[in-house]
């Protein structure tokens, strides 16, 4: 198939190159030939006539998908022994911590014990990873997203590869995880868990937060990227082998007023990795207005940036002297066009910042 777009169009967006990162340029005409093939940019003559983001983004997904059917498993409705699909009265534990965080940020996962600077992780996951429940995970830099350190775990050839990614504030008070496998037999598993160390400090007025966001997906990483960490399954039978999650990384806005007790903002300049050897740059996501309760912890609803249609939802706790840093979980579904039943289980860490200055809110 062919796109083009005349020359007078001003619509903006990043273009895909092959073996890069999208960059902003003028687009004259983009070509797709299918399958796994070519995508190219040809440039237009005038530097800001380019085609949009989203579009070269669906290109770049058919890319990957043939545009014939969704690289993705079912949802993560994976069934504990008890018969239920989430995390029991919606609690969850990281390092000892209980903030009854909402069942459908936690889903699968249990508990979560964490160390950074030892760089060791735990997971408890209502999942088949591994026994005893409290499993180690294997720390693994080449996964690292956005300065959060990852971890995996996976038994043999045929058992699930589980992913985590997890990251401290720097002052310690909060921290996050998120955990999920690439899915075998059309299920996978996953959730975010969030805590405070220490009690909840508000201070007062109008407060910004900024800092970085990863995330996992049941969108199915490419096995001949260099990050494959799959155990090579040949000589079994590929209905039975499992996959590996792609990832997302991005950046986080939040604007929280602690004399009305109320927080927003959104998650941007998202990127889909391991999907294919290029990453795909994904829309905004709107962390629509909720309350901050009383003991620093929230909950509210996730938003297409365009269409203002619900999309997942999102919590976080504050912690630290004044509140100053931040920590929380979204949860996504549906919300990548050319996919169906793609869901995305990210978290974010943040500080205070002060808009204007660099990182606080920036490109």
């Amino acid at each position: 198939m062919r796109f083009t777009k005349p020359r007078d169009d001003v619509a903006r967006a990043r273009g895909v190159a092959a073996g890069a990162r999208p960059s902003r340029k003028s687009v004259e005409e983009l070509t797709f030939e299918g399958g796994f093939g070519t995508l190219a940019l040809k440039a237009g003559t005038q530097k800001e006539n380019i085609m949009s983001k989203h579009l070269l983004s669906i290109i770049a997904l058919c890319a990957l998908t043939a545009c014939s059917g969704a690289a993705v498993v079912g949802p993560a409705d994976g069934t504990p022994p008890d018969g239920s699909t989430d995390t029991p009265n919606g609690s969850g534990s990281l390092n000892g911590a209980d903030l009854n965080i909402p069942s459908d940020l936690l889903v699968n996962l249990e508990s979560v014990v964490y160390d950074p600077s030892g760089e060791t992780l735990q997971v408890e996951i209502a999942g088949l990873d591994s026994t005893p429940a409290l499993v180690p995970y294997v720390r693994d830099p080449d996964l690292d997203v956005a300065g959060f350190q990852a971890y995996r775990i996976q038994e043999d050839a045929l058992d699930r590869l589980f992913i985590a990614l997890a990251k401290t504030s720097t002052d310690g008070s909060v921290s996050a995880v998120t955990v999920a496998d690439g899915g075998q037999f059309n299920r996978y598993f996953a959730g975010g868990i969030y805590a405070r160390s220490g009690d909840y400090d508000p201070p007062s007025g109008q407060v910004s937060y900024a800092g970085r966001y990863a995330g996992l997906t049941n969108i199915k990483a490419d096995p001949s990227l260099t990050t494959n960490k799959l155990i090579d399954p040949a000589g079994s039978a590929s209905v039975n082998w499992p996959d590996q999650p792609s990832r997302v990384e991005g950046k986080v806005f939040l604007d929280a007023n602690f004399s009305k007790n109320l927080v927003n903002g959104a998650v941007y300049d998202r990127w889909l990795i391991d999907a294919i050897d290029t990453p795909i740059a994904l829309d905004d996501v709107i962390l629509v207005s909720t309350s901050i309760a009383s003991d620093g912890t929230f909950a509210g609803t996730a938003e297409d940036d365009t269409d203002q249609k619900a999309i997942g939802s999102y919590g976080g706790v504050f912690g630290g002297v004044g509140a100053n840093s931040v920590a929380g979980a979204v949860h996504l579904e549906d919300h990548i066009e050319i996919w169906e039943k793609e869901q995305e289980h990210g978290v974010f860490v943040l500080e205070q910042c002060t808009p204007g200055e660099p990182g606080c809110g920036t490109p």
